[in-house]
């Protein structure tokens, strides 16, 4: 008998384990530590970006022909491999090949883990519960994330190269348990094409055929990018307000947590609010948050940034859920990486631009500059979205 339920646990294990990073308090100062200044740091992150564009639907495409459960052990190698480069790395080009090989897991992942989920709620006639399921998965994902972050501080002390060998066998753990996962029945996708012209064919239904999926694909990808653009400015700021390093550290610990809890809990968020308000709240409480920050400097002023961990946990959800519920099993995995890789694509557009105007004005008029333009740009889309979805007269 097909056990095919069982695939929800084992990836709960999955999502715990297969994004440790030790590395995370230590990152920074283990690239300056081997020779790279920042501008080659951001460039890194830069061509991280870029690899994650470029991958991040063929991957999905992958997974759509071959399988979600293949896509996810295939993905545990580059990750797997990507760590012991990076453990031995001495140069930018070291580092720049094991972030491509993490580009690669992490595109095979994306798409392919919630869509063999829904899938597997599906075929038992349970994909109402993929909300409260999914939520589950990146509260453990994020927990697990806070706790290896303390941990990897303590690691970093030591040895910085030491926190990226402990990634290993925990990535080495998920490679039989995503083995034994069970591919989940689906409608097979009929190959009477090229691959490039099925996957125009997948992207012109996405961007021109179902007008829903497109604007709500942008709104997710302006949301997504907009939010992740806090991310390197979060130190500076804290800096500014009196946190010293260590205080730093525990914040961003506690950015796991509360991603992780409003992930949890958004499925009874989401019911209560409806679709339309929960998608509104996501927009407004990014430029919100950034307003705050821009105009307000005190040592508590880190309690701002909490805003943009709710939208981090909550929209990882509804985004997900909601994109599922309108797109047909035999393309979830593709269409979901390109939801991915087009808020990766808007994130990798507006980082520099952002990076400028910190130089040329502060780090204080770009936060409201950020505040303001979320707001504008993400209020248009969302009407754009609420009329494709005949729901406008109703907001």
């Amino acid at each position: 008998m097909r056990n095919i339920e069982s695939n929800i646990w084992k990836f709960y294990f999955f999502q715990s384990f297969k994004h440790l990073s030790f590395f995370l308090p230590i990152i920074v100062l283990f690239w300056q530590k081997n020779g790279l200044s920042m501008t080659e740091i951001m460039i890194l992150q830069s061509f991280f970006a870029i690899f994650i564009v470029l991958l991040e639907i063929p991957t999905g495409y992958f997974a759509d022909i071959y399988g979600r459960r293949k896509s996810l052990v295939i993905s545990v190698f580059f990750l797997f491999f990507g760590a012991i480069i990076y453990s031995l790395g001495v140069n930018f080009f070291f580092f720049l090949i094991a972030e491509f090989l993490w580009a690669f897991g992490n595109s095979l992942i994306s798409g392919s883990d919630s869509a063999l989920i829904y899938d597997s709620l599906k075929e038992v006639n349970r994909e109402k519960e993929f909300k409260k399921i999914w939520g589950k998965s990146i509260f453990f994902l994020l927990v697990s994330m806070s706790l290896a972050n303390v941990i990897g501080g303590v690691i970093g002390k030591i040895n910085f190269r030491w926190t990226f060998l402990a990634m290993l066998p925990f990535l080495a753990i998920l490679i039989p348990i995503s083995a034994s996962m069970i591919e989940p029945k689906r409608n097979k996708l009929i190959i009477k094409k090229s691959y490039l012209e099925e996957l125009r064919a997948i992207i012109k239904y996405s961007f021109s055929k179902n007008k829903k999926l497109k604007w709500l694909l942008i709104y997710a990808g302006i949301a997504y990018s907009f939010n992740q653009a806090a991310l390197w400015l979060y130190q500076p700021y804290f800096s500014l307000t009196g946190l010293n390093i260590l205080q730093i550290g525990i914040v961003f610990a506690s950015f796991q947590i509360i991603a992780a809890i409003t992930a949890k809990f958004s499925y009874k968020i989401e019911k209560k609010l409806g679709e339309k308000f929960s998608l509104f709240l996501i927009i407004l409480l990014i430029g919100v948050s950034y307003l705050l920050m821009g105009n307000f400097i005190y040592l508590f002023s880190f309690t701002f940034s909490f805003l943009h961990q709710f939208v981090r946990g909550f929209s990882k959800v509804v985004f997900t859920d909601y994109i599922n519920k309108i797109i047909p099993s035999e393309t979830r995995a593709t269409i979901l990486s390109l939801k991915n890789m087009t808020g990766k694509l808007i994130y990798a557009l507006i980082i520099p631009f952002i990076g400028w105007f910190i130089d040329l004005y502060s780090l204080l008029n770009a936060l409201v500059m950020l505040g303001i333009i979320s707001l504008i740009i993400g209020s248009v889309v969302f009407i754009f979205f609420m009329k494709k979805s005949n729901l406008i007269n109703s907001f």
